[in-house]
């Protein structure tokens, strides 16, 4: 019996991973072919933290001709999102979609500062100004330093003023 099984050994576990590699290759596959932006946003948000990661995902999306948005504090959500308002897609350069960039894959910002972020959205509506949103958001989850990683990123850029002028309102 040994024998047999010995033999067996030696090609059957291999085969029963390449079937199983092999769904999930295909399914992966589908996805991609099928829902880009979807897929891509998934991928984006799974390597969130490795930034040469999400920069080859970043630039396998512009390939596709899916643009990757900027972070906005008005628009954004907690990780990579189909950008789907009008007012996310209305300057679209391609027709294939778009995904908006997370506010907590910016390097310095939690996801406790951005849930709070966006219930505060969510209740009173968007945001006019860096002061308007450090006086409704509750300031134990957002400190000078989230501040200054969501100006540098651009997700404050919506206000309409350069981000020197908005660095020097953080005060």
């Amino acid at each position: 019996i040994f024998a047999l099984l010995e033999k067996f050994a030696g090609y059957g576990f291999n085969k029963s991973h390449a079937a199983a590699y092999a769904m999930v290759a295909y399914q992966t596959a589908y996805l991609k072919a099928n829902y880009p932006v979807e897929f891509l946003c998934a991928m984006m948000t799974n390597d969130m933290a490795d930034t040469a990661k999400l920069s080859q995902y970043v630039s396998e999306a512009r390939a596709m001709g899916i643009e990757v948005l900027p972070p906005d504090v008005n628009e954004s959500q907690v990780y990579f999102a189909p950008a789907h308002s009008k007012s996310q897609i209305s300057n679209l350069k391609s027709q294939t979609g778009a995904i908006r960039f997370g506010l907590a894959a910016i390097k310095g910002v939690g996801e406790a500062a951005v849930q709070s972020i966006l219930k505060t959205r969510q209740e009173g509506g968007k945001f006019k100004s860096v002061s308007d949103m450090c006086e409704r958001v509750d300031a134990r989850t957002i400190s000078r330093k989230v501040l200054e990683a969501f100006i540098k990123s651009g997700a404050c850029d919506s206000f309409g003023e350069t981000r020197a002028t908005l660095f020097a309102q953080i005060d």
